[in-house]
C-alpha cells in the first residue's frame, strides 16, 4: 500500500499539504508512465517522495505552536493600511 496526497504526509494545518500533494500525483504519473510494472512505479515514486515530504515536514516542525497558542494577538499595536 502507498499513500498519495495528504494522507501521505503527517503536516501541521498550515496549508502545505497540498503543496506537497500535488508534486506527488505528478510523481506517481510518471512514474506510471515509465516502468512496467505498478510496484517498481510505486517504489520509483516512494523514493522521490518520501525524501521531499521528510525535509518539508523538518521545516515546518514547531510551526503549529503558533495555532494553539493561548495568547491573543496585540490587535491594537498591528500596522494597518
Amino acid at each position: 500500500m502507498t499513500l498519495l496526497g495528504d494522507a501521505a504526509h503527517l503536516m501541521p494545518p498550515l496549508g502545505v499539504g497540498v503543496n506537497v500533494a500535488m508534486p506527488d500525483v505528478c510523481e506517481l504519473a510518471l512514474a506510471i508512465a515509465h516502468h512496467n510494472t505498478t510496484g517498481q512505479a510505486i517504489h520509483a515514486y516512494e523514493e522521490i517522495m518520501l525524501p521531499r515530504s521528510t525535509e518539508m515536514a523538518q521545516l515546518l516542525d514547531g510551526a503549529v505552536d503558533g495555532l494553539l497558542s493561548t495568547e491573543l494577538p496585540d490587535f491594537a499595536s498591528a500596522d494597518s493600511h
